[in-house]
Parts: C-alpha cells; structure tokens; sequence
C-alpha cells in the first residue's frame, strides 16, 4: 500500500490515480518499501477510460458513444482495471469468447436494438457512472464503477449456448442466427423494420436481468455487497424499498441518464446536452 502525498488516502500500489483527490502518479512513489512506477502511457489510458482531462476543469461532457468508437472506448476502460486485473480478465475473456457480449443488442426494440448495443449501452453507462461520480462521490473506487457499470447487465447475454435475445427470421432476412450471435450493424434510433428483429429465448431458466448479471459476474469476480447489490438492482431500484447504497444511487443514476436522454436524440438537442466525439 501507499499514501497519497496530497491528501494522505492509503492505496493500493498499482493505483494510477488517487480516487479521492485525483493526485496522479507519474513517478516511483511508496508508502513503505515497495516502489511503484506508473509511466505517462497508463497515467494516459486513466485518463481516456474516465473522461478527464488536465485541461478541462469541472465536469467532462459526456462522450458519444456509438458503433464506430465503442471498442476503442471498451479497451481504455478494460485497461483502467489494475487492482483486479487477474479475475476481471478471465471474465472478460469468457465473456468475449463464450457468449454473444461483443455482439448483442441491448434490448429487442429501441435505438439499441442493434449489433453491439449492449456494449455501447454498459460503455456509455460506465462513462456516465465515472463523470457523476468524480463530481459527486470521488471516494468510489474508479475500478469499481468500471466494474458495475459495465457489468450491470451483462445478463443479456444469457448463458454460455443459450443467447437471451434470438434474432427472428423476417422477409428482409434469409436466416435466423441460432447462437443469437448475428445482428444488424447499424444503429438505427429511427426505424426498426428495415433491420433484424429479436425475441427473448424462453428454454433459458427465467431470471431478471440484474439476477442473471450477478450470477455471472460471481462466478469469476469476488464482490463487495455494494457492488452486489449495484450489478442486481440498478435497473430495478423499486425493488430495495429505498435501501440503496451509494454504489447502486450512482449506477441506477448514470442508467437513467444514458436511457432516457443520451439514446434519445431529440431529448440530446432539444435541451442542449453536451456530447463530444472522443479524438
């Protein structure tokens, strides 16, 4: 472990950054015997994966997120995680290579009814979660909020052979992808006729989404009950009778916000949000 020179928090040696006051170190610094060397290139991917710039003071307009940069996006946010890069990469890796994560919409109608919607949807959440975070709660673990966000709904993908959403044959498409693994390659907020359709696989054992998502993420990642309960019920805050953490008030928060204004373009323009496209 190690304390920051500015503010004394003790953290972790790896930490790029310090995640209460934002001090980053850019040199071999310690809080006892063990050295730690964070050179400028990952000082560099910190700052790409949580949207803040030396240049920029306050809060960092959100970033769109779309079809054309969301792996870019997604391999800065992957290579934020440090602390816990062992377990998070091999679920990442079954993830990616056992299950339909990389390709799945995000829902069976709406703008993210798409191919690479749920990536573009747990991007753009995790980029909201780490802009409100860093303004309201900086104490949050900046690999936790990556952890949550991108994790929250991870449980659209079903399970390891059984996708949750199956794309439906229509008279635009010659075949319906039995691994749920084929989708349209266009976002499209506008008209969904002109591209695939998708129905829920009803031979998967019926869970809600946050059940399914921890389920998951459990069997390859150790928790906190704070993110537990962040990945089960950000989508279904109801549910906790007003018993939230603060992990789960900010994730449910950077949810809706992604929801109900940044995938709707016309809520985007018609009250001026600022959106940057990522250099």
């Amino acid at each position: 472990m190690k304390k920051c020179p500015d503010c004394g928090m003790v953290i972790a040696n790896q930490a790029i950054r310090c995640p209460k006051c934002k001090y980053t170190f850019t040199s071999a610094e310690s809080g006892g015997d063990t050295e730690t060397t964070v050179t400028p290139q990952a000082a560099a991917v910190s700052a790409a994966a949580t949207g803040k710039s030396d240049k920029v003071a306050g809060i960092m307009p959100m970033v769109d997120v779309n079809k054309d940069n969301v792996d870019t996006l997604y391999s800065q946010l992957k290579a934020a995680i440090v602390k816990r890069k062992t377990e998070f990469d091999h679920f990442i890796d079954f993830l990616e290579n056992r299950t339909s994560w990389l390709t799945s919409p995000a829902e069976i109608k709406g703008p993210l009814a798409c191919e690479k919607g749920l990536l573009i949807r747990s991007v753009a959440v995790a980029k909201q979660l780490l802009r409100i975070k860093d303004t309201i709660m900086p104490q949050l673990d900046e690999e936790s909020a990556i952890i949550i966000a991108l994790f929250h709904e991870v449980g659209k993908v079903g399970i390891e052979g059984k996708p949750l959403f199956i794309q439906e044959e229509s008279s635009s498409l010659g075949s319906t992808s039995a691994l749920g693994l084929s989708f349209s390659s266009r976002l499209s907020s506008s008209s969904s006729s002109s591209g695939p359709s998708w129905s829920i696989n009803n031979k998967l054992v019926h869970m809600n989404v946050g059940v399914r998502s921890l389920f998951l993420v459990s069997q390859y990642m150790l928790l906190s009950d704070d993110e537990a309960q962040a990945i089960s019920y950000a989508s279904d805050v109801e549910l906790l009778d007003g018993k939230l953490s603060p992990y789960t008030l900010l994730l449910s928060t950077a949810l809706q916000m992604q929801k109900t204004i940044y995938e709707n373009n016309d809520t985007v323009s018609g009250y001026s949000f600022t959106v940057i496209n990522p250099s």
